[in-house]
Formats: C-alpha cells, sequence, structure tokens
C-alpha cells in the first residue's frame, strides 16, 4: 500500500492524464473506515500483488472533488445520499451498500453519559460534509442537549480528525465511530455506542467510478472486499440485510 494520499493534494490530481491499467487501483475511503481499509488493502496487496492507493477524508470532500474530476475508481462513503447522487448523475456505476456505522461517545477520562459530558470541549465532525457529524449532531439534538452543549462544539473535518481531537486531550469527549474506537483498542469503559434511535441510520454506500481499462482492476478489488464481511462485523460495523441496516 502506498502512502495515503492527502485530501488537500488530491486537486492536484484533477489535470492527471488517464492512468494505464498497471498503476494502482486508487480508492476514496470515508474517515471512519480508514482504519479497517488499511488492514485490508494490505492483505490484498499481499494476496494478488496489485498495488491500491487509499485516500481517507470526509465524505461531503471526497464528493465535490469526484464532481470535478479527481480520479478515483472506487469510492467508499460514510452515507449513501452522495454515491447516489453521483449514479444519478452518470459519473458512476449503481450504488451498492456495503456497512452501516455506529456512533460512540467517547470520553477517556469520565463515564461516558449523554446527559453528563465532561467540562470543555466536545468534538464532532463538520455536519456538513461528515455523515457521522451530521449524526452526532442529530443525537445531541433528539437527545435534549444541544442547546446546553452547542457552545462548545469544536468541529473537526472529518471523523478521523474529530478522533485526534479527543486522543490529544484538546476535547475532553468527542463523537466518533464505533469501528474507530474499537481498531485503537480503546477500553471499553471510556466510550458508550449511541443510541441508534437519537440520528438517522448511517447506511454507508460505495460506487464504482472507473472506466474503460481501469475498471477491471476496480472490480477486482471491490469483490475482494465484499467477501470480508466477518471484517467488517468485527470492526463494529452492521451489515447490508441485518436489523436497522438496509440492504438496497
Amino acid at each position: 500500500m502506498r502512502p495515503l494520499l492527502q485530501p488537500l493534494t488530491l486537486l492536484a490530481l484533477l489535470s492527471a492524464p488517464l492512468a494505464q491499467a498497471a498503476e494502482p487501483v486508487r480508492i476514496a475511503v470515508a474517515a471512519n473506515l480508514l482504519p479497517l481499509m488499511e488492514q485490508l488493502v494490505q492483505r490484498y496487496e499481499q494476496q494478488s500483488g496489485a498495488q491500491v492507493d487509499i485516500a481517507g477524508g470526509s465524505s461531503g470532500a471526497f464528493y465535490e472533488q469526484i464532481q470535478r474530476g479527481a480520479p478515483f475508481d472506487l469510492f467508499y462513503s460514510a452515507d449513501a445520499e452522495r454515491p447516489e447522487k453521483l449514479a444519478a448523475a452518470g459519473l458512476s456505476e449503481a450504488a451498492r451498500p456495503y456497512a452501516c456505522g455506529r456512533l460512540a461517545l467517547w470520553t477517556p477520562h469520565a463515564t461516558p453519559a449523554l446527559n453528563a459530558l465532561p467540562d470543555g470541549k466536545v468534538a464532532i465532525a463538520q455536519p456538513d460534509t461528515a455523515p457521522y457529524g451530521k449524526a452526532a449532531l442529530q443525537t445531541l439534538e433528539n437527545s435534549g442537549q444541544l442547546a446546553a452543549v452547542k457552545p462548545r462544539l469544536v468541529y473537526a473535518q472529518d471523523i478521523g480528525q474529530a478522533f485526534q481531537f479527543v486522543t490529544s486531550g484538546n476535547a475532553p469527549s468527542g463523537f466518533v465511530g464505533l469501528s474507530q474506537l474499537m481498531a485503537a483498542n480503546t477500553p471499553a469503559g471510556q466510550y458508550s455506542q449511541v443510541d441508534s434511535a437519537l440520528y438517522a441510520p448511517l447506511v454507508q454506500k460505495r460506487v464504482l467510478l472507473a472506466k474503460g481499462e481501469r475498471k477491471a482492476a476496480a472490480e477486482a478489488f471491490a469483490q475482494f472486499f465484499d467477501a470480508q464481511q466477518s471484517s467488517l462485523k468485527s470492526a463494529g460495523y452492521a451489515l447490508p440485510g441485518e436489523a436497522g441496516c438496509a440492504a438496497d
């Protein structure tokens, strides 16, 4: 696996020539999925001998970049809406669900409770571009805590940065993906899974963007990923068709 591409450097790729089939498969990955995707890509490269480049960031930022021509072959989003819009616009094949995310409240130095958040900042991902940030805002609103907590919110560019805010201590608490906490082996007493009734389901879909000679390589990785359902489940995701996780 080559080093991660930084989202801000992706714009430089917009004018790049069409890649040949021998070049790495380029995958845009929502930040919540990134820890698991790094593991799966390493496994895929070892098994297939193919190369894969992955870039992690917010689904909204990737959506805008893809609309402007960013040369990704696959896009694994944290929501269903943006992949479906890309498909409707003819920029990709049909969107397919691959998992449903779970939101968690993380308070490393206090008992995690929505109605008793520790003093200081509360980290969430930017709701306009990050589905997990939108889910966090819905959680606060539906639990009746938004008015009290809103002045303390600190907005991260994506759920990965929200995780870093809490890790660094800049925010004593934050809303992150359950998958991130499990990937980091976070002690169970430091976090609680948010009641799924407090936010809209985080149905996550992916789309195939590759065309021409690049399509076969992208399809090969997508098929490999689709076969890793046990890894997704172990990482804290619900699978399509399970309770609360749409199958289409």
